[in-house]
């Protein structure tokens, strides 16, 4: 009986684990046919624009989009609302950090994001951009 416990989980275990997509075409395949993807950046390996504060280069962010549209020009376009307390350029203030991904059929997914007041929305700081080649700097599962 322990055994076949023991069997169950190692199975369980072994099918959660996510395969490594390599390309575009990939994780296209793989969300029309309704598999779930998690998205792992590191942002040292991706370019950053001017904007962006250097402390953030150091960061990993995952995230596992919920909703997804690929649409008829050849994306696959994701975003995220995510409140904070410690965002580096308003420290201590609340505010939503909104990030539109975007992954393109040359292999790069673009991050922009806006930090936006969280009484009212109001957009606080220019749109920052961050672009990511794909296995690269941000690595895709499904």
């Amino acid at each position: 009986m322990r055994k076949l416990v023991l069997l169950s989980l190692l199975f369980i275990a072994t099918n959660a684990l996510a395969d490594e997509l390599q390309n575009f075409d990939q994780i296209k395949s793989a969300v029309t046919t309704g598999k779930s993807i998690r998205i792992a950046i590191d942002f040292s390996k991706c370019v950053m624009d001017k904007k962006a504060v250097s402390r953030d280069k150091s960061n990993i962010a995952i995230f596992t989009p919920n909703e997804i549209i690929v649409d008829n020009d050849g994306r696959i376009v994701t975003s995220l609302m995510h409140f904070t307390l410690n965002n580096t350029n308003f420290p201590a203030k609340p505010v939503y950090q909104f990030v539109r991904y975007t992954l393109t059929a040359d292999d790069h997914v673009n991050l922009a994001y806006q930090v936006l007041d969280a009484k009212n929305y109001a957009i606080l700081a220019d749109t920052v951009s961050v672009d990511c080649k794909i296995s690269s700097g941000v690595k895709i599962y499904g």
